[in-house]
């Protein structure tokens, strides 16, 4: 955090990050599975199995306690009540300052290792 040794989060990201190389890419929206969830409880019980083990789960609100919440579609069955939004994954956000990465723009991902992508900082593309 802010004030401590060594800097923000940010900054000792970019710190780790030194030395390691970066490939340039364009990112392209991917298809996503997007599903209805009410309230707290995710429902039905092949919902819950299909998230528990995700990396990256989206929740967005609607309407009261109700939520769509999308992942990323990498084949296979749907769970219940499930379906395909073709290019419903549209960004991805920067490791380090957390902007948004839209679909058509370029970032920079780690080559080998830990997947890392960093925005170029309003770089023009």
């Amino acid at each position: 955090m802010a004030g401590e040794p060594g800097g923000d989060a940010r900054t000792r990201l970019l710190r780790r990050l030194r030395g390691r190389r970066f490939d340039r890419i364009r990112y392209r929206a991917q298809d996503a599975v997007a599903i209805r969830a009410f309230g707290s409880r995710p429902n039905p019980r092949s919902f819950r199995a299909a998230v528990r083990d995700l990396a990256q789960v989206r929740w967005y609100p609607v309407r009261g306690d109700t939520y769509l919440v999308k992942w990323p579609y990498l084949g296979g069955a749907l769970p219940k009540g499930a379906r395909v939004e073709r290019g419903g994954w549209d960004h991805e956000n920067c490791s380090a300052c957390h902007r948004r990465i839209e679909a058509g723009r370029t970032f920079w991902q780690t080559a080998r290792g830990d997947c890392i992508w960093l925005c170029p900082y309003g770089a023009r593309d």
